[in-house]
This record gives C-alpha cells, structure tokens and sequence, in this order.
C-alpha cells in the first residue's frame, strides 16, 4: 500500500466492476463499502474526495438498509427511540473527526483508513462465522 497508485483503474468500466462487486458483498456480508474505499485509496485520489464520497455510500447505504429492516420487521419503534440519544451525539463525533482530519496529512490519512477497513473487515468476518 505504501506508496501505490494505480491511475489506469480510474475508469467507467473498472467504476461499474466496483460497483457490483460492492453491492454483492453489501447483500452477502454487510461489507459492501469497502471494495469502494480501496479503489478509491489506490487510485490517489484526494483525500476530502475519499471522505465525502465515503461519507455518502455509508448514508445511503445506511438509509437503504434501514427502510428494507423497518419494512420487514426488523426495526421497531423501540430500536428508533434507542437511537434518538445517539443521534443527538452524532455531532460531537463528525465536530472531533473534522478536526482531526483537517490537520492530518495525507499519507497518514490513507494509512489509517486503510487500516480501518481491514478491521472492520475482519470483525465482518468473524461475526458471519460465529453466526454459521
């Protein structure tokens, strides 16, 4: 990862294949951001690009997975007002992160967040084989 940028991926047709790629993974394993933050860490693009366009597929994602769970009986009025606290907090969270991502550099950063994903990867994995 140190150093490595692939441009000649940063393409339409490479796009769709991470696409699909990610959305097969989100309806297998709940994993599906991360086949998208690793090409958009290898292609170098820049960082406040990687963190809001992150920032976008996890909401709506998010969003998706929410409205699919309320209508299928998965989430019931009380998980919505258990949330609500969280919510209110939610601010605090994005206030402290944007501090600190406006002071990081950007090799740091990509690190991180590289480091990130492999861990919430291996919690993925680790919670899918504990449920089999």
């Amino acid at each position: 990862m140190k150093g490595y940028s692939n441009q000649r991926i940063n393409n339409n047709r490479s796009k769709i294949f991470t696409g699909i790629v990610s959305g097969t993974l989100n309806g297998l394993t709940t994993l599906g951001g991360m086949p998208v933050a690793l090409f958009l860490l290898v292609t170098s693009i820049q960082p406040a690009v990687i963190r809001g366009s992150l920032a976008a597929l996890f909401f709506l994602t998010d969003v998706y997975a929410f409205i699919l769970s309320f209508f299928g009986g998965i989430v019931d009025m009380i998980t919505i007002y258990r949330t609500l606290p969280l919510i209110i907090i939610l601010p605090i969270g994005v206030y402290i992160g944007d501090k600190f991502f406006i002071k990081s550099r950007e090799a740091l950063y990509r690190k991180v967040v590289f480091y990130f994903l492999i861990l919430i990867s291996i919690f993925g994995i680790l919670r899918i084989i504990g449920s089999i």
